[in-house]
């Protein structure tokens, strides 16, 4: 419903921080247009018992609240704040002028809002079910299902970081703050990102590095103990065993060079990922001879 009088309009930090900012130039050239042309865009805001909370048009209201531009706005329904949100990135996703690292971020955050709401089990394939959670979204946006979940590994880092300092985390999304992505998304990996405090850009480098250090110590740690026997065991099977006819063979064969490339792999450039695949193909191995 669309509202030309005067509406008394909240604006929750929890929203205004959600959105990646406008750029300075971009605000000014915003502010230009409105001075010049009036505010030609309903601000929507949300009908929540009896307050009206502003969902989008942040940067608008700022600007007419200071010039004291009239502005129109419409009204919209949602079950709770999660909602707001979804529709928040799908309005965003819907704009052109974000920039590659801002489109992963609402990518990714898409992907992590679908998975919560069913419940994390849409990305396992059932029988008589082909798609994904990243396939449909891949499909959608144009880029692979890696490239979805790589988005959502940056969008968990970036909304962790973001607990303690969204400020931060709108200037990198912004381009003030230049962070590596891996520095980012190592913190979707972080046991307790409720607890994590991120100060400052120099602050959120050490705790990247640390907490790299951390997993890839404990990777060591499962190589040479449990994993490490398990591996070994492994293949001494594959050697000692009688060679075997047809397809088996082949199979095994095959197991075995990848095992071997996947140690290489984890122990000279402490993959996290090969100790993954090595998990994978050890329970391919039992499958083949037990």
């Amino acid at each position: 419903m669309m509202q030309t009088k005067p509406v008394s309009i909240d604006v929750t930090k929890e929203l205004s921080d959600f959105i990646i900012p406008l750029g300075q130039g971009e605000f000014q050239q915003l502010e230009q247009n409105i001075i010049e042309e009036g505010c030609r865009d309903p601000l929507i805001v949300w009908e929540n018992g009896n307050k009206n909370i502003l969902v989008d048009g942040h940067n608008r209201y700022k600007i007419c609240k200071k010039h004291g531009v009239a502005f129109k706005t419409k009204k919209m329904s949602f079950r709770d704040v999660d909602e707001v949100k979804a529709w928040m990135v799908n309005n965003q996703l819907g704009r052109r002028n974000l920039n590659p690292d801002q489109l992963s971020y609402y990518r990714g955050v898409k992907y992590i809002n679908i998975r919560k709401a069913k419940g994390g089990f849409d990305n396992v394939k059932s029988k008589g079910q082909n798609n994904s959670t990243a396939e449909k979204l891949s499909g959608k946006y144009n880029v692979s299902e890696s490239t979805i979940k790589i988005d959502a590994k940056f969008a968990e880092g970036l909304l962790a970081i973001a607990r303690s300092n969204p400020v931060l985390k709108n200037k990198i999304l912004s381009g003030e703050v230049i962070v590596k992505k891996a520095d980012i998304q190592i913190f979707a990996q972080h046991a307790n990102p409720e607890k994590l405090t991120i100060r400052n850009e120099a602050d959120l480098y050490n705790k990247a590095k640390k907490l790299r250090e951390d997993i890839l110590d404990e990777v060591e740690s499962k190589l040479n103990g449990f994993e490490r026997e398990r591996i070994e065991k492994a293949r001494k099977v594959l050697e000692e065993k009688e060679p075997v006819m047809g397809n088996q063979e082949d199979r095994l064969q095959k197991i075995k060079g990848m095992i071997i490339s996947a140690i290489n792999k984890a122990i000279t450039s402490k993959d996290v990922d090969a100790i993954k695949e090595l998990k994978k193909l050890i329970d391919r191995l039992e499958n083949e001879l037990f």
